[in-house]
């Protein structure tokens, strides 16, 4: 039987917390200013550090375990972390966690994820999570999908903050003044991806049109070449003039594709094309 080793406290508890000194921080930096996030959830961040010493400031939090006694100083501190990796990723127009997608989408956050934004073990997370969700502070809706097989794979719960939260720290009508301000900043971006999108589609279209004339141009340059006689002069001239023709038209599919290409790139491009052609 191997020797009982006997743990070693560093200071604070054993989880490594220190009462006096708690640690309510995310692994990377908060993005504050043009490009980060909203004023209203970083005012929401910093407000929410004072549930730390006064835990009735949050009532519901402090008594979701169900125990008529003060929330454990490393719970709320969990709790705290955990909050402020959500916020982080809200989206102020839905108050949802995660990250849209500029096609309209939304990719929901896993705990894993949240965990690895605020250093805490997942096991930590997933009880502060389930305290922020019983203080009605978050919902969370699990999701799953059906396999082939008939098993079930899980998915990113989807988590959206409660407009109580901001409610509590007095940020209830900020919230809904910069939520109009996000909603028209999200409308001009989709706006935007809309018009890319079509600008996208369109040079599609055209590289298509002109992968449809290389191939036109190879078969046809193919079954000449299969199709071909004994050499002459006249069957030369014959392929010389067909080749100059294909030449031709893949110059002008390679100017459809991208307008910006100048003539000497179109005839490159037409060249290698013949040239794999003819291998």
């Amino acid at each position: 039987m191997a020797e009982y080793v006997h743990r070693v406290n560093t200071g604070g508890n054993f989880c490594g917390h220190q009462p006096e000194n708690p640690r309510i921080a995310l692994t990377e930096p908060i993005k504050q200013g043009k490009g980060g996030i909203p004023g209203v959830l970083l005012e929401a961040m910093r407000r929410s550090v004072d549930y730390y010493v006064s835990p009735w400031k949050i009532p519901s939090l402090n008594l979701a375990n169900g125990s008529d006694r003060q929330q454990r100083s490393e719970r709320r501190e969990a709790c705290l972390s955990v909050l402020w990796a959500i916020l982080k990723f809200t989206d102020l127009v839905t108050l949802k966690v995660g990250v849209p997608t500029p096609e309209g989408g939304f990719v929901n956050l896993t705990v894993s994820y949240l965990a690895r934004q605020t250093g805490l073990q997942q096991r930590r997370v997933e009880r502060a999570l389930a305290d922020i969700q019983t203080a009605g502070l978050v919902s969370v809706h699990p999701r799953c999908e059906k396999r082939p097989d008939g098993s079930y794979k899980g998915l990113a719960a989807i988590k959206a903050v409660s407009k109580l939260f901001f409610a509590i720290f007095g940020l209830q009508v900020r919230l809904g003044f910069e939520q109009k301000r996000a909603a028209k900043r999200l409308k001009k971006k989709q706006r935007e991806h809309a018009k890319a999108s079509g600008t996208r589609t369109s040079a599609a279209r055209r590289n298509l049109t002109a992968r449809a004339a290389l191939e036109k141009a190879g078969s046809g340059i193919q079954k000449l070449n299969k199709n071909q006689p004994p050499k002459d002069d006249q069957r030369e001239l014959a392929l010389e003039e067909e080749q100059q023709r294909q030449l031709q038209e893949l110059m002008y599919q390679a100017k459809l594709a991208d307008p910006s290409r100048t003539p000497s790139e179109c005839r490159e491009i037409a060249e290698k094309a013949i040239a794999a052609r003819w291998r």
